[in-house]
């Protein structure tokens, strides 16, 4: 029966992993991102730790044990929207928005959940009273060492519509256009056709 429950912890993603990086994966949490309304993901703390189950960033284990414990979404999706404006900023060549970066560094700060040898390797282990803070320190130190790093360079960002949602493109040349060619290239491909066909009517 617990393994039942597991499966169905990780099973229908609550997004696709395309950023290419954790803190990436955190911020295309919202879709139509550059939305005035973007699509909220995270509605409650269940949608989080579900979340971070399914990217690794817990266990499944670890998931059932948080989910006794709610805690408010409102500073997770702070920080995430945070890390987004920043990354944001790298990849048009924008100002940095030092707000924004004062926070993430304050969250990096925080205290990070215990590490435990488990039976699939070291894994986080938060406390269940501290989760939220600890987890959102995590997040926010693997943002900053991604926007510290020479890869801060290969900061992308999708070109379809209103998406927004940014990756680490590491294509030849840096030609990666899309978060996912199955998704916005495809429908960017349906408007180009649909153009090219009314202009020759």
């Amino acid at each position: 029966m617990r393994d039942v429950a597991i499966k169905a912890v990780l099973a229908n993603p609550i997004t696709h992993q395309i950023g290419g990086h954790l803190a990436f994966d955190f911020c295309n949490t919202a879709g139509e991102h550059l939305a005035d309304k973007p699509d909220e993901m995270f509605p409650d703390w269940e949608s989080f730790i579900r979340w971070a189950a399914q990217v690794g960033l817990v266990t499944p284990e670890t998931y059932f044990e948080l989910l006794r414990h709610p805690s408010p979404i409102g500073k997770i999706v702070q920080l995430r929207e945070a890390i987004y404006r920043v990354g944001l900023a790298i990849a048009r060549g924008d100002r940095i928005p030092q707000s924004d970066l004062l926070a993430i560094r304050a969250q990096a700060n925080a205290a990070k959940p215990t590490v435990v040898n488990g039976r699939d390797g070291l894994r986080w282990q938060p406390d269940p009273s501290r989760a939220s803070a600890q987890l959102r320190s995590i997040l926010a130190t693997e943002a900053l060492s991604l926007f510290c790093s020479p890869r801060s360079a290969r900061i992308g960002i999708c070109e379809g519509g209103q998406c927004g949602w940014l990756f680490l493109d590491e294509s030849r040349g840096k030609r990666r256009r899309w978060c996912d060619m199955n998704d916005c290239g495809n429908r960017a491909k349906a408007r180009r056709y649909y153009q090219q066909q009314h202009q020759k009517k």
